[in-house]
């Protein structure tokens, strides 16, 4: 409640209060206001007259005052000095003389004449001056003494005015307290003549009133008129402000519960009753507008915590409790139910407030009593749709603004809808691959942790088995990604079909790399099924007219002999999926302890091979080639070797196959085909050369890479000397997946000028129908067969077939894994053109290449 004065201030706050303030004010307060200060001027130069009248009479009785007390000292000093001439002392008379003087003693200066001299002198203490009197001795000299300045002045001190002295000796003035606080321009100033008595300089006595002395003035006619008109001028303004006020009071309430609404309050309202005419139809329209504000505040703070809680993603059931508290609060009279009814025929599920207000789930069920119904579209959606069911005792008619709102609120579970529906398809994308539809490493990851968690309650085993796919890289380098990614979504389709009948989920790693999660199934079952998998790999994959031949190696953890936890299965899983390949792929490896060290030394060669080429760690050897007929250096095959800088020489069957794994092969097999055609090129230019052809082995996967034809392109073009000089050696394995599209690339390259040789020849899969159509000029035997002559008679037969069929398709043979002269003997016998082993010299570097023992140096052909 406000104060009387909050309620009398409440005017000054007020537009009309003002204009009658002033009004009242104008008419009234200026008149008197203007009688009050001619008053006022009256009085004061009445007080200063009179204050000057006192001031000359308190100068005066001052005057009078410090004569008589000279007097009254001068009388003292002499009867003291006549005591002590006539040598008896007056203890009396002493006592009294300390008490008017601060020291008596002889005078350094006679005293002329009978009269006494009175000094003022300046004095550090006291009021700053020191009163000195000065008199003849009897016995002759003179006398002088000190006089006390509080004994001369203290009858002049008064609270109403201050006096000061001052002489020629001591100019000043000298005052009894500081004039600060003094009206000085009315002060007075009145001599005291020394001359009649004493000798010395005439004293000057001034008297200065205090400035608040005008209280001890008795008051005059001008004062009692100047009270009298304040008196007059305050009763007008106090009746001008209740005048105010009670004209203005309504404008106070209604500004009171302005600053209410404004704080937030909308449940302030002005009470109409009391106020009339216009004010009390402001009143009514300014309640009826604050109650129509606060409601729509209220709603549209609901709506802003939905669509907070939208935008927090938080569940629908949340944002629907929302609504529904909002409805239930605006209009008790109805019940209000959001349901979800699945597209499928399943149960609907309605989300309802019980009589705590809490949210709950319940089936929809009939309404013990009649009601009236009615049901409002919320949302559709692919798999549920969503409605907002409103429930009423009786069929009384809908207010428009429930309605409006309902209908509001109803748009807004609408967005909150489809909210979520993005939101889960978000989570579905984060958690699965969008190129196979499997789960991806994050999905793995979480339903691998969830399938250990349910495999540890029920005391079961959980298998893991990462699959990796053969031969994936050479489709992705020969046809492209694009075909890679379609021949994926096969691999994906193919392996849910074939896991369609076991409890297992199947996720992507990344690339070609797939991770299978069995629970519940016996070793033997499990490995049924995974054989199951590699028959399925095996099988062609269509891909529009191309027909693409992969394969699979997997290796299998278990949880929970081989890892509690993802990251130690997935880890053991794939070192098993590894010595897979490494046992000769297409085939499931169970992990075991000793899989481990294997697996590690291999990934650190991976890593070291990465940096070998660019840190000079490899390096190329040279093994000659002679002719069978007459030992004359036919040719050298160039040979890569990789020297570690901590495990000393490592043999090429152990880092050829990193290599090709991690996709290295093309960026080496390419350098050593660079440096092969720059030797022979250096070579060509020499007078006497000691070698003009040499041969360099081709890995299929550096055949298969799309880019690898233009890049020799590139090379042929940099080197034309090295042109009809360099030999191609492939292996079966390049024709296995896609003969003709290496058939292709083999005629480029020959019409480039390379020689091609196929090597290992009757180890592979080939079929002996293609050697017709293939563009080779050199078939090189195995070395197997080689070494076992004596030993088996099957390999100097199959020897003599493959130069037979060589001679019959003019094809030049070579046999390499040469040791011994009885090796060499029965392949001259067979018709061999050209033989390479260590019975002739073993692979040296290009600085010791040198002549076979008894062999000749061939002479240098001409580029073809």
């Amino acid at each position: 409640m406000a104060g009387p004065w909050q309620r009398f201030t409440v005017v000054f706050r007020s537009r009309w209060g003002w204009r009658i303030f002033l009004g009242a004010f104008v008419i009234v307060a200026l008149p008197l206001l203007g009688v009050s200060l001619i008053s006022y001027e009256l009085t004061d130069a009445l007080q200063r007259r009179a204050m000057q009248r006192l001031m000359a009479e308190t100068t005066k009785a001052a005057t009078v005052n410090l004569f008589d007390r000279l007097r009254a000292a001068e009388l003292l000093l002499r009867a003291r000095a006549q005591a002590q001439a006539s040598g008896l002392p007056n203890e009396a008379l002493d006592l009294q003389a300390s008490a008017v003087f601060d020291s008596i003693v002889p005078a350094p200066k006679a005293v002329a004449g009978s009269r006494s001299e009175v000094l003022l002198l300046r004095w550090l203490g006291g009021i700053g001056v020191q009163p000195v009197m000065r008199i003849a001795a009897p016995g002759g000299g003179s006398i002088e003494g000190r006089i006390r300045p509080e004994y001369l002045l203290e009858n002049l001190a008064s609270s109403s005015h201050t006096v000061c002295v001052q002489s020629e000796q001591a100019p000043g003035p000298h005052c009894l307290s500081p004039l600060q606080g003094h009206l000085v321009e009315l002060a007075h100033a009145r001599p005291l003549y020394m001359a009649p008595v004493f000798d010395g300089a005439d004293w000057l006595i001034t008297a200065a009133p205090q400035r608040d002395a005008y209280r001890f003035l008795p008051l005059g006619s001008g004062a009692a008129l100047a009270q009298a008109t304040g008196l007059a001028f305050l009763l007008a303004l106090i009746a001008s402000s209740f005048y105010s006020r009670r004209i203005t009071r309504p404008l106070e309430a209604l500004i009171e519960a302005t600053r209410a609404v404004r704080t937030g309050d909308f449940g302030q309202r002005v009470d109409a009753a009391v106020m009339t005419d216009e004010f009390r139809e402001l009143a009514d329209s300014f309640n009826g507008m604050v109650g129509e504000i606060g409601a729509d505040l209220a709603f549209s703070q609901v709506l802003a915590q939905m669509d907070t809680a939208i935008l927090a993603r938080q569940p629908l059931q949340d944002i629907a409790a929302l609504a529904l508290l909002h409805l239930t609060d605006s209009d008790p009279a109805r019940r209000f139910a959001f349901r979800i009814t699945p597209k499928d025929g399943g149960p609907a599920d309605e989300l309802v407030l019980d009589a705590d207000r809490q949210l709950q789930h319940r089936a929809p069920a009939p309404n013990a009593t009649p009601v009236h119904v009615e049901v409002l579209p919320v949302a559709q959606r692919a798999d549920s749709t969503f409605t907002l069911q409103v429930d009423t005792a009786q069929a009384t008619p809908w207010p428009a603004r429930s309605r409006q709102e309902t209908e509001a609120l109803c748009a807004r579970l609408a967005v909150a809808v489809q909210a979520d529906e993005r939101e889960r398809q978000l989570v579905s994308r984060a958690v699965v691959d969008s190129l196979t539809g499997l789960l991806n490493r994050l999905g793995l990851v979480d339903a691998l942790d969830q399938a250990m968690a349910q495999a540890a309650q029920r005391d079961d085993v959980l298998a893991v088995a990462f699959i990796d796919l053969d031969g994936f890289k050479d489709v992705n380098d020969a046809y492209g990604h694009s075909v890679g990614d379609r021949l994926l979504q096969q691999v994906a389709y193919r392996l849910r079909a074939s896991l369609a009948s076991a409890d297992a989920r199947l996720a992507r790693m990344g690339g070609d790399e797939f991770v299978l999660m069995v629970c519940g199934e016996s070793s033997d079952a499990l490995h049924t099924l995974l054989q199951g998998v590699l028959t399925a790999m095996q099988q062609p994959f269509r891909i529009d007219a191309l027909d693409v031949q992969i394969g699979a190696s997997i290796g299998v953890a278990a949880f929970p002999d081989h890892g509690r936890d993802h990251e130690t299965l997935l880890k053991n899983a794939d070192a098993a999926m590894y010595a897979a390949k490494s046992g000769g792929r297409n085939r499931v490896v169970d992990y075991t302890s000793t899989l481990n060290a294997s697996t590690a030394e291999r990934l650190e060669l991976r890593r070291s091979l990465a940096g070998a080429l660019a840190a000079g760690q490899l390096f190329l050897l040279f093994q000659p080639r002679v002719r069978a007929i007459d030992g004359v250096v036919a040719s050298a095959e160039v040979l890569l070797r990789w020297q570690h800088p901590v495990k000393g020489r490592i043999p090429p069957d152990r880092f050829i196959p990193i290599a090709e794994e991690a996709g290295l092969i093309g960026e080496i097999g390419l350098w050593v085909l660079r440096e092969a055609m720059q030797q022979v090129s250096h070579w060509r230019m020499q007078a006497n050369p000691p070698l003009t052809r040499l041969s360099v082995n081709l890995s299929p996967l550096q055949l298969a890479h799309r880019d690898f034809v233009p890049q020799v392109e590139a090379l042929a073009a940099a080197f034309p000397l090295a042109r009809g000089a360099i030999e191609l050696e492939i292996t079966e394995g390049a024709f296995f997946r896609d003969i003709e599209g290496c058939v292709h690339k083999l005629g480029r390259l020959r019409a480039m000028g390379f020689d091609i040789a196929l090597d290992d020849f009757g180890v592979g899969y080939s079929a002996m129908s293609y050697l017709s159509t293939l563009p080779l000029d050199t078939l090189k035997i195995d070395k197997s067969f080689v070494q076992a002559f004596g030993q088996q008679t099957t390999a100097y037969a199959i020897a003599s077939a493959i130069v037979a069929l060589a001679a019959a398709l003019d094809k030049r043979v070579v046999a390499e894994g040469v040791e011994t002269e009885a090796q060499a003997a029965l392949l001259r016998e067979l018709g061999v053109d050209e033989l390479q082993g260590y019975l002739f010299s073993a692979p040296v570097p290009v600085e010791a290449l040198v002549l076979p023992a008894g062999g000749e140096r061939e002479q240098s052909a001409a580029p073809r």
